[in-house]
This record gives C-alpha cells, sequence and structure tokens, in this order.
C-alpha cells in the first residue's frame, strides 16, 4: 500500500496563514477597510465598521481618512453618515488636504455645501497653501466657486508659490471663472512668486478673451 503523503507542520502553517490573511488584515487595519468601504460608496459597510468600533476619524495607511474619501468621490450618503457619527469636517492628510478641498476639486457641491454647514473651514489652506476655492477655480467648477464666495471664501489668499484662485483659474483658460472671481473682489494687481499677474499669464499663453477682461475696469 503506498504510503500516504502527509504535509509537514511548516506547511499547514502556511496554508492557515494564506486562508486567514485577508481577515488577519483587516482585523490590524480597520481604519484601511473604513477608507476602502467608503472610497466605493458602500454605506452599509461603512455603518457596520463604525458599529464594530472602528474610530470614524482612523486615517488609511495614505494618511486620509474615510470623510476626506468619500467626499473626493462624491459618495453624499456616506458623507452624511460620517458626519452623523461624528466625523471631523477639518481633519487634515498628509498635504494638509481637507475633505471640502476633495469634494470642490471634483466639483461635489452638495458635498461642498454639506462640509461647510457643518463648520468645515473654507479658507482652510493644505501643506502648499492650496484652498478650496483655488481647486475649485483651477477644474472650472463654476458653481462651486460662486458657493464658497458667496459664503465668504478668501478671493485673494495665495498658495505657497504666490498664485490666488485668479492666477489659477487664468492659467487654465476658465474665463467664466475668472470673471466671476473679478466681479467678487479678486486683485488682479497680485503677482505670483515669479512675479507674474494673471494678465502676464493670460497675455503669455494667448488668452485673448481673458487679458480683455483683466485689463477692463
Amino acid at each position: 500500500m503506498p504510503k500516504r503523503w502527509v504535509p509537514s507542520f511548516s506547511i499547514l502553517f502556511i496554508l492557515t496563514f494564506m486562508a486567514l490573511w485577508p481577515a488577519m488584515t483587516i482585523g490590524a487595519d480597520q481604519g484601511e477597510a473604513l477608507f476602502i468601504a467608503a472610497s466605493q460608496g458602500d454605506l452599509e459597510g461603512v455603518r457596520q465598521l463604525l458599529d464594530s468600533g472602528v474610530p470614524v476619524d482612523a486615517k488609511s495607511t495614505g494618511g486620509w481618512t474615510a470623510l476626506m474619501k468619500a467626499s473626493m468621490e462624491g459618495h453624499q450618503a456616506v458623507v452624511q453618515e460620517l458626519i452623523q457619527r461624528g466625523a471631523d469636517v477639518n481633519a487634515q492628510g498628509r498635504a494638509g488636504w481637507t475633505a471640502l478641498m476633495q469634494a470642490a476639486q471634483f466639483g461635489h457641491l452638495d458635498i461642498v455645501k454639506i462640509l461647510a454647514d457643518r463648520g468645515a473651514e473654507l479658507n482652510g489652506q493644505s501643506v502648499n497653501g492650496s484652498t478650496g476655492l483655488m481647486f475649485a477655480a483651477t477644474n472650472g467648477h463654476l458653481d462651486t466657486v460662486r458657493y464658497l464666495l458667496d459664503k465668504g471664501a478668501d478671493v485673494n489668499l495665495q498658495d505657497k508659490l504666490g498664485r490666488t484662485a485668479l492666477i489659477l483659474a487664468t492659467s487654465e483658460n476658465q474665463e467664466a471663472i475668472v470673471k466671476l472671481l473679478l466681479d467678487k473682489g479678486a486683485d488682479r494687481s497680485l503677482a505670483n512668486s515669479s512675479g507674474r499677474t494673471a494678465k502676464d499669464i493670460a497675455a503669455s499663453e494667448g488668452f485673448a478673451s481673458i487679458v480683455t477682461l483683466l485689463q477692463a475696469k
């Protein structure tokens, strides 16, 4: 009778470890699991993790909270759930980005409104000095820019490179946003760290319509 093969203890250990690895990983870093559920818009998964005791402001390995990621992805129901559970609307990631900056960058106006109503800092700045208004202006989200300005966002804040929302919108040829910013009091004389104003940039890029706007008044 042939001898039956019996796995060694080391092989059994490895096989057992491989079988348990997903659960062990989640158990070891439930903050990452919450981040993933939020990024996917998995409201029920988020609720289950929070109910099991995962801190609502736990950060992923990348330094993000679930609220930041849900705001970036536009998952409004998850954002509301996290805030109701006590999420810090002004928590910052490694680069100093907040949930409001993430939502503004991608034009998720309804989420920007929710965050602002719950005390999100409109003029908060990232490590490099960027604001939610700057992100919205750069990416052409006119309604978000208008809302932030109406709520009191500072139109003339500058980042670490001296750029304002006006300079950034000009650089991206966002004509409608440039007009709105000017109407809301943007200072066209402010220059970036290279000494270039919005008008200088528009002229060098050939953005004739924006040059005209910046020359007016």
